[in-house]
């Protein structure tokens, strides 16, 4: 439906009622103003033909032609007249002025002749009237027996006079009325229209005014105020609108008062948890650095010391070393992977990765631990291809998988599977193990919560591996979800980017299958310069790096490496990064400037500090971090030596 504005709506219940009343009042008036001149008119016609037949009675007795045409001269002369006609008893004309009639009105009278007496009859059309009067013989009556009592005697039609009377003048009065009153008709709606337009604009411009201030307090110009009205009531309205906009710029001032108190109050103490964050992270890598050493330089020990055992019992005790050295590095390296993704210096390398090869080979990893606790491992695998970091998203699965197989209890289920969900995979863990209360399904995410550990088991794990499986979701941008009751297990599911045409990513060159990296496991001979200011850490890598058959040279300090062992070619260097009197990167430097072929470099530190962390990415050295197994630390040997022979 069409909407119109209140100016025009208001003009319009001002104008309709005056135009209907109006068109009434000028139909009625006009109509009774016709009404009156057609019977002026008419009356006039009746009396000129009245007069005319009383008149014509003698000469028309006595065939008197002179006189009669005389009389019909002068009644003829009469305004509206526009023809008269005296006819004999026989309609023979006697008298006539102005024309004569024709066939049709010949034969109109001669009917009336034997119809009338001494009435006068009217024939009319829309131009003329005609009136017929007879000329009747007067008698007088006698009453010859004297009782008072006479008879009348039938009276003699002598003739008939015929008038036209024309309505030119009458039809010429009545368009000029009709003009006159409708324009009087018309001035008088326009004198309305105006009245009504200025007095309606008495309200609608104070209406229209409040309908812009009130728009413009919506848009948040509270500060927009409204005039006074004319009209009473829109002034009481104005007022109130006027308040109310007061009232809400005084709340908006008061709740933004509050909102930047509040800000600055969740600021103070942003700023309090982010300096608290930061004092822990550098109490963790301080901590964690005065752990390390000795940590350190035990693993290396225990390390040398398998390969001089030779009794089982020895053997016994030292693998129980072991374990115990073990439990204590995967609690510091667990520490330390929060301690990267919180500095924010893990840069996923994303790529197409085969998922089937990673679950098969994380299930064969983890089918003899289900076997301790006879648990059922079950993998669904798919031949596809994912978008992700193979060894964040390695990574994330094998926590995942292990806590799964931790808080399964005996005899349960474990399965790992992949779902096509459109163009994601879904990869899932379920288990039929205790269960997660949905009130605690947050809090599982965060560091150190072990909702079935309350006794610090540690065989049931530190509490990091959710903490830190949620941390590489975010990285990598999949999406982690869970899903659990009590009693009834959980399922853990990460949604992955598929990929496809996966025949042709692998082959493409880049891409390198699971157990095709080339082995290089001969270190005899190979000459290693250890720096460390640990004495106990430079006698223990120096003792597990002879026992691999390398020939190894030690130092505390930059500058005592730099008087013995400038002159010295080195395959590889193994140095802390804190020293007496500098860093390991500074070490790096001075020896990538004044060799040719520089030798491969390993920095091994017990700091976590995100600062030393992106320091060393940055230069693109290998940082590792203390306590080092020595199965890891051959490993990173091993693949450095390889890189620098092929850039050889």
């Amino acid at each position: 439906m069409k909407q119109h504005g209140i100016e025009r709506q208001t003009l319009s219940v001002a104008v309709i009622p005056v135009l209907i009343l109006a068109l009434l009042l000028e139909g009625y008036f006009t109509y009774t103003r016709f009404a009156d001149l057609d019977k002026a008119l008419f009356e006039r016609a009746k009396l000129i033909v009245r007069q005319l037949a009383s008149s014509s009675e003698y000469p028309v007795f006595s065939g008197n032609q002179g006189l009669l045409q005389q009389q019909v001269d002068i009644a003829f002369s009469q305004q509206d007249v526009n023809s008269i006609v005296v006819l004999d008893a026989d309609l023979k004309h006697l008298a006539v002025a102005g024309g004569t009639l024709n066939v049709r009105e010949r034969t109109m009278f001669e009917n009336l002749a034997y119809k009338t007496r001494d009435l006068i009859s009217v024939q009319e059309d829309h131009s003329v009237i005609w009136f017929y009067q007879p000329i009747v013989a007067t008698q007088i009556e006698l009453d010859e027996l004297g009782n008072g009592h006479a008879q009348n005697p039938p009276r003699k039609t002598l003739g008939s006079v015929v008038v036209e009377i024309g309505k030119d003048r009458l039809n010429g009065e009545k368009l000029e009325m009709l003009g006159l009153n409708l324009f009087m008709l018309l001035l008088v709606l326009l004198t309305t229209m105006l009245i009504a337009m200025r007095v309606s604009r008495r309200i609608t411009i104070p209406i229209l005014e409040m309908s812009h201030a009130i728009r413009r307090i919506g848009e948040g110009h509270l500060g927009t105020r409204i005039g006074g009205a004319r009209v009473r009531e829109l002034d009481r309205l104005a007022h109130g609108i006027n308040d109310m906009a007061l009232q809400l710029y005084q709340d908006r001032n008061t709740l933004q008062q509050r909102v930047e108190e509040a800000t600055q109050e969740l600021r103070n103490k942003k700023e309090e948890a982010e300096k608290a964050n930061f004092d822990k992270s550098r109490f963790l890598a301080a901590a964690s650095h005065d752990l390390r050493q000795p940590m350190h330089a035990l693993g290396l020990f225990v390390g040398e010391l398998h390969s001089r055992l030779d009794t089982p019992e020895q053997r016994k005790i030292a693998h129980k070393v072991e374990e115990s050295v073990e439990a204590m590095s995967s609690l510091l390296d667990s520490l330390l992977d929060i301690s990267k993704l919180d500095a924010g210096i893990v840069v996923p390398q994303i790529q197409g990765v085969d998922i089937d090869a990673m679950i098969r080979r994380l299930v064969q990893d983890f089918i003899p631990v289900a076997q301790r606790k006879n648990i059922t491992l079950h993998a669904r695998c798919m031949k596809e291809m994912v978008l992700s970091d193979p060894v964040l998203l390695e990574r994330i699965l094998l926590n995942l998988l292990g806590n799964a197989i931790r808080y399964t209890p005996q005899n349960g289920t474990v399965l790992l599977a992949c779902r096509r969900r459109g163009g994601d995979l879904r990869i899932e863990v379920r288990d039929n193990g205790i269960g997660i209360p949905l009130e605690e399904q947050q809090n599982v995410f965060r560091e150190f919560v072990q909702l079935a550990n309350s006794a610090r088991d540690r065989s049931k794990g530190i509490g990091l591996g959710l903490a830190i499986v949620d941390r590489l979701a975010r990285l990598l941008r999949h999406s982690l979800t869970l899903r659990s009751s009590p009693d009834r297990g959980s399922t853990f599911a990460v949604t992955v980017p598929r990929v496809f045409g996966v025949d042709d990513l692998l082959a493409e060159p880049g891409f390198v299958s699971a157990g095709s990296m080339p082995k290089h496991d001969k270190l005899d001979n190979l000459r290693v310069l250890v720096v460390d200011d640990d004495m106990l850490v430079r006698t223990s890598t120096a003792g597990i790096l002879e026992s691999w058959g390398c020939n190894v040279s030690v130092g505390e300090s930059l500058e005592e490496v730099w008087k013995e062992y400038s002159e010295s070619h080195f395959d590889l260097v193994i140095c802390d990064y804190r020293l007496p009197d500098g860093n390991g990167l500074q070490l790096a430097d001075r020896i990538r400037e004044h060799c040719d072929i520089p030798p491969a470099f390993v920095l091994v530190s017990g700091d976590t500090s995100p600062e030393i962390l992106l320091a060393v990415n940055e230069r693109g050295h290998h940082l590792l971090h203390k306590p080092v197994r020595p199965a890891k630390l051959r490993s990173l040997i091993l693949f450095l030596l390889k890189r620098r022979e092929g850039s050889i």
